[in-house]
């Protein structure tokens, strides 16, 4: 009777096997086990570098000739998406200036509703293009500014002068000027089509002068006077 039947231990020991089949993995291709974990780490490092930074930053977009201020809305090692005034189309080829001494280059990969994508032609670091860190040589960045001849009168104290602007951004402006101004004055500027407003002399050699407004112009006002200025050309 004993020898009709297998020893319960037996019993037990095959009923576990069929309960609990052995792991794949273990009979698996390590080369293969390897090949797929650098496969999971590679998606993984490219999920981690599509994330994207909401900011609402203002930053300077040149395409070929042209240049306008654009709103970056968000921002990520492999590109950006901005909102825009001018028309641009997919494929056009297109720099991003988001403070003075950096320039990013890339591709438009989608146009919608006033905004557009841009794809980088290579990774960078976000860290470094949103923080301001004192150049190599000591200067500070500061916010893109865009080349534009226009005139603008200037009230410094009793001297009241006229002016040729050579460039300008939302807190600030160079512009040549005949007469010698005294950096640290306070100046009232006028320029047509914009608000009366004051500022600072921050620098001034060479017949050229550098005056930051005490009060950023606004975006659209600004946005609104190059657009002017394009038109009238």
């Amino acid at each position: 009777m004993w020898g009709d039947t297998e020893p319960s231990w037996d019993r037990d020991r095959n009923c576990a096997d069929q309960r609990s089949p052995r792991n794949p993995m273990s009979q698996a291709n390590p080369k293969l086990i390897i090949e797929d974990a650098l496969s999971l780490q590679a998606a993984e490092d490219r999920r981690q570098g599509e994330r994207y930074l909401s900011i609402m930053r203002v930053g300077k977009l040149v395409k070929q000739d042209a240049q306008e201020l654009c709103v970056i809305r968000n921002i990520s090692s492999g590109g950006l998406m901005a909102h825009v005034t001018a028309h641009h189309a997919i494929g056009d080829r297109i720099e991003i200036e988001l403070k003075s001494d950096v320039r990013l280059s890339g591709e438009v990969v989608w146009v919608k509703d006033g905004n557009i994508g841009v794809r980088f032609d290579g990774e960078v670091e976000v860290s470094d293009i949103l923080t301001h860190r004192p150049g190599a040589d000591g200067r500070k960045s500061r916010a893109p500014r865009l080349e534009v001849h226009g005139k603008a009168v200037l009230k410094c104290d009793d001297l009241q002068c006229n002016a040729e602007i050579r460039d300008i951004s939302q807190g600030g402006m160079k512009v040549d000027v005949a007469q010698a101004l005294i950096a640290g004055r306070d100046i009232v500027i006028k320029v047509k089509g914009l608000e009366t407003m004051k500022g600072v002399v921050r620098w001034c050699r060479e017949g050229q002068a550098g005056l930051a407004f005490l009060r950023p112009i606004p975006f659209d006002a600004l946005t609104r006077w190059l657009e002017d200025r394009s038109a009238a050309l």
